[in-house]
């Protein structure tokens, strides 16, 4: 499998078999089984990243602050994913949970070679990644709660990243963070808690 050649952010691509028949509607846990087979290698992966290739460039550049950094992230997760696919076992948890894991990691790793600092401290990369995902009407709105979420504390955003960005469960934030559940529903009482108050102070609350 190339995973050069996956199209580029903003232009999703369409998996198929070799014998043309679609995988689309295969669920990640068997998408990810057919992959550690070697059935459809290829068209697997397209299919896991045309469903996820958006909020996990997201993820990555918010905690990255460059976009090119992001890209490069988003691809060497999507490789790690491939050469952990023998590896999965669903018992263990999601497949999205897996990959925000990998991501997480991919862009630890990033991190301590740049010493680059994380996302929430530049507002213009937040209006990269609303950029990415958002329409435009409503682009003014978003960029305020991506601002306002930046002011909260890193444990406190991190979870709110993984939720709103990643759609992830809290039980998936847990797997991906490594954390108690519990925790995981402390640290997003009081992120959603100081979000409201941003909010608020900016308006968009009463």
């Amino acid at each position: 499998m190339h995973l050069t050649a996956l199209e580029p952010i903003g232009h999703p691509v369409v998996a198929a078999g070799a014998n043309g028949t679609g995988v689309g509607a295969l669920d990640d846990a068997d998408l990810l089984a057919a992959a550690a087979d070697g059935t459809q290698v290829e068209a697997v992966f397209r299919e896991l990243y045309r469903r996820y290739h958006r909020p996990l460039f997201t993820f990555l550049l918010r905690r990255l602050g460059d976009r090119a950094a992001a890209e490069e992230a988003l691809q060497e997760t999507f490789v790690r994913l491939w050469r952990a696919a023998a590896d999965y076992d669903p018992a263990r948890g999601a497949v999205a949970a897996l990959l925000f894991t990998i991501g997480r990691n991919v862009a630890t790793d990033a991190q301590r070679r740049t010493a680059r600092r994380p996302v929430g401290d530049s507002s213009s990369v937040a209006w990269d990644a609303l950029a990415a995902v958002a329409d435009e009407d409503r682009m003014e709105v978003g960029l305020t709660v991506a601002a306002a979420m930046s002011r909260l504390p890193a444990p406190h955003r991190e979870v709110l990243d993984l939720a709103y960005w990643g759609d992830l469960s809290q039980t998936q934030i847990a797997d991906v963070l490594r954390i108690p559940l519990g925790t995981v529903k402390s640290r997003a009482f009081l992120a959603l808690k100081g979000l409201r108050s941003e909010l608020v102070a900016v308006g968009l609350m009463v």
